[in-house]
């Protein structure tokens, strides 16, 4: 259940209870700056179930803050770390596409830092034909 008013109304035409979602948690988290001279991108990858329809998406900033770029792109029926690495791999490309060679790259799924790390040996390789 998504505990929205919809299924609640639902539940109660039928007179059924309805087990309510967990609240998420909330964690503060703070962004910081690049050096000067390096571009800083922000990825994530977004999933509906495993495996399943997934999108990601990236965004490029300067040591200001300034929004140099962004990213965002569908991903068809692939596994959560896939759509991570995926994200990964596009800013990757979009970074070099605009010349900018000094990048500094953050992501939330450490897998993705051990693969890039890895020299690419345990990259799936629907990815790394990508690369």
């Amino acid at each position: 259940m998504r505990n929205c008013v919809d299924d609640l109304l639902i539940l109660h035409r039928f007179d059924l209870r309805g087990r309510l979602a967990r609240a998420p948690v909330i964690r503060s988290v703070i962004w910081s700056p690049p050096t000067p001279g390096w571009t800083k991108v922000n990825t994530d990858g977004v999933a509906l179930s495993s495996p399943g329809v997934r999108g990601c998406g990236g965004i490029f900033r300067n040591c200001r803050a300034f929004v140099k770029g962004c990213f965002v792109v569908p991903v068809d029926h692939v596994f959560a770390f896939e759509a991570e690495l995926l994200a990964a791999s596009i800013a990757i490309k979009f970074a070099w596409q605009n010349r900018w060679h000094r990048i500094w790259l953050e992501s939330d799924y450490s897998y993705v830092v051990q693969l890039l790390s890895s020299r690419f040996e345990q990259v799936p390789w629907r990815i790394r034909q990508a690369w």
